[in-house]
């Protein structure tokens, strides 16, 4: 049974859709952002809108419509039918202020991060990590194939893999991975109270090795735009992604794979090159995708996709080189990265962006980003850091400010520091 917090009743009240006939539409996720930054302002929490002497405050700051607020505040009940429902078929409701909302989520995509999840099976695989396979509905043998046999790699080698639930791709790498033992997230973009009885995954979610998650209404009809949503949120569960067909310049495979190699600090993705891969493969490299290694035997190892990561990565890093002292910029160069916590929604400290403009090559702060973050395993301050890289101090300045307005480091006070 899923035992709601005050704060995550509101969340729902707010965002959810909870049925037919209402009269006003539930908040979007921009203006949900809007009433998360306009509450730790004012150093309140979502279960303070319960009181009716908030609500007014909030319509008039964030232009708002009150009786839209307010209507949507009186759900009370038509909630309480629909978490019972969820309850009934396992489904329980996660919202961005609980403790165990998926950290990566909140790391990785910041605001965009969905302020609902809905979710059945393990809360044990919540932390996520391993390889998001994703593609094509209309996927030929080859590639379905290749889709089914790495995710049964990854199943032996204990490496979770992530997928997004449609027929396809998607389905290929999810049975290859659960009939082969391993642990599989599926990311849905609609209907999760039928596929969580669904005797496909049936099994699997009563052994704890399959997690469904979606951040749609439980019952909704699949959109072309929840698909296109729910992409980014495959990758940000992952370490690693791969593309297996994808079309070129259309549909939702190829514009989730552009758009997480275009994030800062995006996840490695890798595409399949063989023969007889579909174009759109090939279009996806000259775009920043890394070719997948070849496996003639044995199974697919986390330590074998970041060694191909990393050379891809390395002409960008010797390029940057002359930043740094070259001996402490060699050691760092082989050492994982490591992405600095995100404060909850909630915790009283800012994760909105820096309002100040930051200036300076986005290239060159994306490459030195990952060794400040190393660097910064203990507190320092900006001049410390400075010379420890052997970069001038006002640059340095620049990439910290940007660094901890994004939420990927954190800036301490009394006396000013930066940290993981």
């Amino acid at each position: 049974m899923n035992s709601l917090s005050q704060d995550a009743k509101v969340i729902l009240l707010l965002c959810g859709y909870l049925g037919s006939g209402e009269e006003f539409k539930p908040l979007g996720l921009r203006e949900y952002n809007q009433v998360a930054r306009w509450l730790r302002t004012k150093e309140l929490r979502p279960a303070d809108l319960l009181s009716p002497d908030y609500l007014p405050a909030l319509a008039d700051d964030l232009k708002i419509s009150a009786p839209r607020l307010e209507a949507l505040m009186k759900r009370g009940v038509k909630l309480g039918f629909a978490v019972e429902k969820w309850n009934q078929s396992g489904i329980w409701v996660l919202c961005r202020s609980d403790s165990d909302y998926p950290s990566r989520y909140r790391k990785h995509l910041k605001e965009q991060a969905p302020p609902v999840l809905f979710v059945v099976g393990s809360r044990s695989l919540l932390p996520g990590g391993g390889l998001a396979i994703v593609g094509s509905r209309n996927v030929d043998q080859e590639g379905e194939t290749f889709a089914r046999e790495t995710a049964a790699r990854c199943a032996r080698s204990g490496m979770p893999v992530i997928s997004g639930g449609a027929r396809g791709v998607d389905l290929a790498a999810m049975k290859g991975a659960l009939a082969a033992g391993g642990v599989v997230i599926g990311v849905l973009a609609d209907q999760l109270l039928r596929k969580s009885v669904d005797s496909t995954f049936r099994d699997s979610l009563a052994d704890g090795r399959l997690l469904l998650i979606s951040p749609y209404n439980p019952e909704s009809r699949f959109t072309v735009g929840n698909a296109m949503g729910r992409n980014k949120l495959i990758y940000a569960l992952a370490d690693y992604g791969l593309v297996v067909c994808a079309a070129h310049g259309k549909g939702g495979t190829w514009a989730g794979a552009v758009e997480e190699l275009k994030r800062d600090s995006g996840r490695p993705v890798f595409v399949r090159v063989s023969e007889n891969a579909p174009p759109g493969n090939r279009k996806l490299q000259n775009q920043g995708a890394i070719p997948f290694p070849e496996i003639s035997a044995g199974n697919l190892t986390a330590e074998l996709l970041q060694q191909a990561a990393q050379s891809q990565r390395s002409e960008a890093w010797e390029e940057e080189l002359p930043l740094f002292r070259r001996d402490s910029a060699a050691r760092r160069k082989q050492e994982p990265v490591l992405v600095g916590e995100t404060a909850a929604d909630f915790s009283g400290k800012a994760t909105a962006d820096d309002p100040e403009e930051v200036t300076g090559s986005a290239s060159i702060y994306e490459s030195v980003l990952p060794v400040i973050i190393n660097t910064l395993d203990q507190p320092m301050s900006a001049a410390d850091l400075a010379g420890r890289l052997d970069v001038a101090k006002g640059q340095l300045d620049t990439w910290l400010k940007r660094a901890a307005g994004e939420g990927r480091i954190r800036k301490l006070t009394r006396p000013v520091r930066y940290v993981q």
